[in-house]
């Protein structure tokens, strides 16, 4: 008399959990060969991993793009210089007002040398 200590049972797929779920859902979760690298093994790339999107005009497009990323270098250039010229003239005339205030100060303290000591006729 020879019995069978375990009945064989299909084991039943595992539901398929939502991005999310696996990403923050934690856990331990299992990944074999041809779930992490697809046709790879097979020397087939995988068609979900990357796609070739052809883009308008091929060649001549990525020239066109070209020229005008460096039209656009070269107009922020011209900005640049300008901005440096404008902040050339803001030093000169920022020089130029603390002179103009160095001497209204000495002339004033000219002044207040000259009348302090005189008296004026008060109220």
């Amino acid at each position: 008399m020879l019995s069978e200590l375990f009945t064989p049972v299909e084991t039943p797929e595992a539901p398929n959990r939502g991005f999310f779920k696996g990403l923050f859902g934690g856990g331990a979760q299992s990944l074999d060969r041809e779930d992490l690298f697809g046709e790879t093994a097979a020397g087939k790339a995988s068609r979900s991993l990357a796609q070739h999107i052809p883009g308008p005009g091929g060649m001549e497009g990525m020239k066109g793009a070209a020229s005008g990323v460096v039209g656009d270098l070269a107009r922020a250039r011209i900005a640049l210089d300008e901005r440096g010229q404008k902040l050339g003239e803001l030093e000169e005339r920022t020089a130029a007002m603390m002179a103009s205030a160095e001497s209204f100060s000495k002339h004033a303290h000219d002044m207040m040398l000259k009348y302090k000591d005189k008296k004026w006729y008060q109220l």
